[in-house]
């Protein structure tokens, strides 16, 4: 999106979605943080393998980093035209395939008369590095965050309308499987994060809204959808999985106060649901994986680019942040 349209931190919505604090629990102890190389900026999507490689993307860039077990870091993809961005990576390990979602986040610079790129769905060969395919989001939509099921399936939120996509294996195209007006948005930026649960519903959230909703496909009629109430509204969550004990972990990426999160939410209890902080003071986490008791979040640091008057505060390092979850 044109950076005008990032300056969503002014607008009301998120100022009525901030959190109130609350202590950190004593069930995330947070492990020595991973460094990213020099010249990589802005973190964002995330993936794992079986083997304990992860992959991580960035907001600004194309480049994606292939992390292997022993910490060596390499370069799997170095970015290209039509991929300009990682801000999603989702592997589907049994074929063999990297999804990401490419969107034009920060746009045009201002006074520029070159028009921002249609955003992106990609998929990369991991074994080569190579691009499988590219598919334009339709009707100029903000192809945001990716879940994929086990049909080999992808799941895509978009950030400028109330609607999910689906890419069935093998498609050319992306499908419309959810557009309903539960899940239209006040504020500048719509869906965002999405999980699929173990019962075959799918897990949103809005970024400046802070609602979470369930998806369930009904099998005849429009899917049943349900706001998840929450003890508080989110600021700006985003990224989200379900943990091997089927509670939702999700990013609180708080670009008003500062305060990013780790959180965990029981989507089993009662309403509303108790939200759980297992870390915080994170600088513009965006996005998670994890596997077993292990949780990596990606740390963006991007905030300062979405406040007026802080865009000389720029990172000089950049770190996958590392929780073990007790």
């Amino acid at each position: 999106m044109k950076r005008r349209d990032v300056m969503f931190v002014l607008g009301s919505a998120v100022a009525i979605a901030l959190s109130p604090l609350h202590p950190v629990a004593a069930s995330a102890k947070e492990l020595a943080p991973i460094e990213l190389p020099a010249g990589f900026q802005y973190p964002n999507g995330i993936a794992r393998a079986s083997n304990s490689t992860l992959y991580v993307g960035s907001v600004t860039s194309g480049q994606i980093l292939q992390i292997a077990p022993n910490g060596k870091i390499e370069t799997l993809f170095p970015g290209n035209d039509e991929v300009f961005a990682a801000t999603s990576l989702r592997l589907d390990e049994p074929r063999g395939i990297l999804w990401g979602a490419s969107p034009d986040f920060l746009g045009t610079q201002p006074n520029s008369k070159t028009a921002p790129r249609p955003h992106r769905i990609f998929a990369i060969d991991v074994s080569s590095g190579k691009v499988k395919q590219v598919l334009q989001m339709p009707d100029r939509g903000f192809g945001n965050d990716i879940a994929i099921d086990a049909k080999g399936g992808v799941y895509v939120t978009d950030s400028n309308h109330p609607r999910i996509y689906y890419v069935p294996l093998g498609a050319t195209q992306l499908q419309t499987w959810i557009e309903d007006n539960r899940l239209r948005f006040k504020g500048r930026v719509g869906l965002a994060g999405i999980a699929l649960s173990a019962n075959g519903s799918a897990i949103v959230n809005q970024f400046s809204d802070g609602k979470m909703f369930e998806v369930t496909p009904q099998p005849q009629g429009r899917a049943m959808i349900e706001e998840v109430v929450l003890e508080y509204p989110l600021e700006n969550p985003d990224g989200m999985q379900f943990d091997s004990n089927g509670l939702l972990l999700a990013i609180e990426g708080s670009v008003q106060s500062g305060n990013g999160r780790l959180l965990r939410i029981d989507l089993s209890a009662p309403n509303p649901k108790p939200i759980e902080v297992l870390a915080e003071n994170l600088i513009s986490p965006v996005n998670l994986t994890t596997a077993g008791n292990e949780v990596w979040v990606t740390e963006s640091q991007i905030r300062h680019r979405l406040l007026p008057g802080r865009e000389s505060q720029f990172p000089d390092r950049f770190f996958l942040r590392r929780f073990v979850l007790r």
